[in-house]
């Protein structure tokens, strides 16, 4: 597999009692795919993987394979307290026609560098599917450090890194450390995309691509045929998506974007949600983004 390009990490709609929107999640791989995007990631964080028991896991699995049917290249998530429970989502997702996994380190206890390494030896070690590194030390508490992915990057089974650390140069010091190996560094920040792009990054697996994923398909292909200056205008406004936070999660708040263009209802995961009046900020949010708000909804450039 050649990992490159924008690949949107997918919300997983939900109904009100938790149980995988069948319907929703064919609507977002089909609003995504028609958006020009590389690939799709189901089961990263906005699709809420640490709340999903095996049989939602297994429904929205299945459902995004059905729906894709081989258009783009299809990513699975895996993640959990430890490498062991992270293994169980790794055969399971060996037995799929996924393209490769994307492996989040296990949350909770703490870990070295020499923990870090093994996880990811073993799940290597184990999988049938190129692996992917999920560095997301805000959610994990623990960083992948850029020596410990050079050398996970020698891996023959290991093909890339998505970097959610929102830090350039890490970003620019997993790319220094991995330049002799076949290995794509992702970015997983909207606000480092071009950037990113310009110094080596193969591509970015966003949170906002579920909502925008022309928007951030565009700065893509637009750096990719050479025009800098369309780029830059289009990165300026992919940098206002991860404004999010300040109305809540990111699964929360894209999935009333996405309410809102009905692709799929709101529900998120419990305990989740949006406070109370965040509405018409987050209808100005998305405006910014070029999505028109309102009973004709569209997404406009």
């Amino acid at each position: 597999m050649i990992l490159k390009g924008v690949y949107p990490a997918m919300a997983t709609p939900l109904h009100p009692d938790e149980t995988v929107d069948k319907a929703g999640m064919r609507n977002v791989v089909n609003y995504c795919i028609d958006a020009g995007v590389h690939g799709v990631l189901v089961l990263g964080s906005t699709g809420e993987f640490p709340a999903m028991t095996d049989a939602m896991r297994q429904d929205a699995i299945e459902t995004v394979l059905d729906e894709v049917k081989g258009r783009v290249p299809v990513i699975i998530g895996c993640g959990d307290t430890g490498t062991k429970k992270t293994l169980d989502q790794v055969r399971v997702a060996d037995k799929t026609k996924a393209d490769a996994i994307l492996v989040a380190l296990p949350y909770y206890f703490p870990l070295d560098q020499a923990a870090v390494y093994r996880h990811f030896q073993i799940i290597a070690d184990a999988s049938t599917k190129p692996v992917v590194i999920y560095n997301f030390p805000q959610m994990t508490k623990i960083p992948v450090a850029p020596d410990t992915l050079g050398k996970l990057a020698a891996h023959p089974n290991i093909i890339g890194v998505k970097d959610s650390s929102n830090d350039y140069h890490n970003l620019h010091r997993y790319l220094e450390l991995t330049a002799d190996e076949d290995f794509a560094v992702m970015s997983g920040s909207p606000v480092i995309g071009l950037a990113g792009y310009v110094s080596g990054a193969k591509g970015g697996i966003y949170a906002g691509g579920s909502l925008v994923p022309k928007l951030l398909v565009d700065v893509y292909e637009a750096w990719a045929r050479g025009d800098m200056k369309t780029a830059a205008a289009l990165q300026r406004k992919a940098s206002l998506i991860p404004l999010m936070a300040q109305f809540g999660g990111n699964a929360p708040v894209i999935k009333f974007g996405l309410s809102k263009l009905g692709i799929c209802g709101p529900t998120v995961s419990a305990p989740m949600g949006l406070a109370p009046g965040q509405e018409e900020k987050i209808y100005a949010w998305m405006r910014s983004l070029g999505i028109e708000v309102g009973a004709t909804a569209a997404v406009s450039h």
